[in-house]
């Protein structure tokens, strides 16, 4: 058996399960037992929110180790439980490299959900926040239009802008701008309540929870990580907005 390219298919599973969202003690483990299925001994596996490391000792007495830089995420729940079956899968049943390239080939090329659910989801996320906050009729029907700007921006930005801060804050900066500019007409009537509407959109809630999860299972580092990057973009999200009020004149 090639535990080259079988610790490669490893690596893969556990990559897009730390893309996918989840907490990266669960992906240790999971990459841990994946590789103790396949008789590996002295199994060593070191994985933050941007780098996994695995050192193996195969049956063979070869000596293996594999590193995987991530650069991209994309929260997908969907995903991430077909990855923790194929994990599974792979412990129980030991798949040689093809059939475990074609399994994960078949969770990645899932079918999406339909792209208006998002909008739609956009839509009632931010009118929600927005009455929640204490809005009216208008200004949820104004944090309704931010929503729906701020998922196409980010189906236009997502291929083209990688960095995070750039992108929160060129999305919060035209988002703020949209809401004080309907105020201004007359479509809506307070401003900072469909602001607060719209940036529960973009606020990396997931990011933050799963960074506190990591802190109390052990995994400091990690978790240390993912919340300076969750305050980060928390920062440029504010600033985006702020700098829209300032050279606005202010929300009314």
């Amino acid at each position: 058996m090639d535990y080259d390219r079988i610790l490669q298919g490893i690596l893969d599973i556990g990559e897009e399960m730390v893309v996918c969202g989840a907490e990266v003690n669960r992906v240790e483990d999971s990459v841990y037992r994946m590789c103790e299925a396949y008789g590996a001994d002295r199994i060593n596996v070191f994985i933050i929110t941007s780098n996994l490391q695995v050192t193996l000792e195969s049956p063979d007495g070869r000596i293996i180790t594999q590193i995987r830089c991530i650069v991209r995420y994309d929260v997908n729940f969907d995903r991430l439980d077909y990855l923790n079956d194929l994990s599974r899968y792979v412990c129980h049943n030991r798949p040689d490299t093809d059939e475990l390239q074609e399994r994960l080939e078949g969770v990645m090329n899932r079918k999406r959900q339909p792209k208006v659910l998002k909008f739609i989801g956009a839509v009632m996320v931010a009118s929600g926040f927005t009455v929640f906050f204490g809005g009216g009729v208008a200004d949820a029907v104004s944090a309704g239009l931010m929503g729906i700007l701020i998922v196409f921006m980010e189906r236009v930005m997502s291929s083209r802008e990688k960095n995070q801060l750039v992108y929160n804050f060129v999305v919060s900066f035209i988002g703020g701008l949209l809401a004080i500019f309907l105020v201004r007409i007359g479509f809506g009537t307070n401003a900072d309540r469909i602001m607060m509407g719209g940036i529960m959109l973009l606020i990396p809630g997931i990011a933050m929870t799963n960074s506190v999860r990591d802190m109390l299972t052990g995994d400091i580092a990690s978790g240390t990580l993912r919340l300076v990057d969750a305050l980060l973009v928390a920062a440029s999200i504010a600033c985006g907005f702020a700098l829209a009020i300032v050279l606005l004149g202010g929300a009314l």
